[in-house]
């Protein structure tokens, strides 16, 4: 059952508010053991990202980090559904 998330995201001095994105809706069958498989963020964000390492404004590590409250927020979702799944299988 995915849903929509909505989290700040920082990436060194840039703060970029409500950035809208989806956990458990999204599963290509290509990157499945790739952190953030399942989860979905807007594409202008992304962009905005790129082009602040491109401006030497933030480096590509600290993009990669401002994704990190989806990478939690997806990790607690997998998790539900595992137990879920657990309870399932059981009944």
């Amino acid at each position: 059952m995915p849903y929509n998330v909505t989290r700040d995201l920082a990436a060194g001095p840039i703060v970029l508010p409500g950035v809208a994105g989806s956990v458990g809706a999204v599963y290509p069958e290509y990157r499945t053991h790739k952190p953030g498989w399942g989860a979905a963020v807007e594409l202008p964000v992304v962009l905005e990202l790129l082009a602040a390492i491109a401006d030497g404004q933030i480096t590509a590590a600290q993009a990669q980090t401002a994704f990190a409250p989806f990478l939690a927020r997806l990790e607690e979702f997998d998790r539900e559904m595992d137990r879920r799944q657990a309870y399932f299988d059981y009944n």
